[in-house]
């Protein structure tokens, strides 16, 4: 089962059209992740003006930001896309296919795994 949740977007943050896109918390909402340290919370499901849907937990589609290959965890791109985790950041999903960058591709959103401060 899908964990989604609706969320108010930061302030002045439009995510209309950024389905599939990694999302993290910020002051007052969520907002793309622009870092690959970022702990991503979860995926876009359905983006908007003022507020998302955001998939949690479960399997979703997301979209590639470079190389992403099947069995192997997932971390957010510079520009909150997913690719294949490096040894110094923090995983968030499971890809459950391959994928090259701009790709729409399976993952499951394993939820965040680190103390978020």
């Amino acid at each position: 089962m899908n964990v989604i949740k609706t969320f108010a977007n930061k302030t002045s943050t439009d995510l209309t059209g950024k389905e599939g896109y990694a999302v993290k918390f910020d002051t007052d909402g969520i907002a793309l992740c622009s870092a690959i340290t970022d702990q991503a919370i979860g995926i876009v499901t359905k983006g908007g003006l003022t507020q998302s849907e955001v998939c949690l937990q479960g399997e979703t589609q997301a979209i590639a930001g470079a190389a992403v290959t099947s069995g192997k965890h997932v971390i957010p791109h510079t520009d909150g896309t997913v690719k294949n985790t490096t040894s110094s950041s923090q995983e968030f999903g499971l890809a459950l296919e391959s994928a090259v960058a701009g790709d729409w591709f399976n993952m499951f959103v394993l939820g965040s795994n680190k103390t978020v401060s």
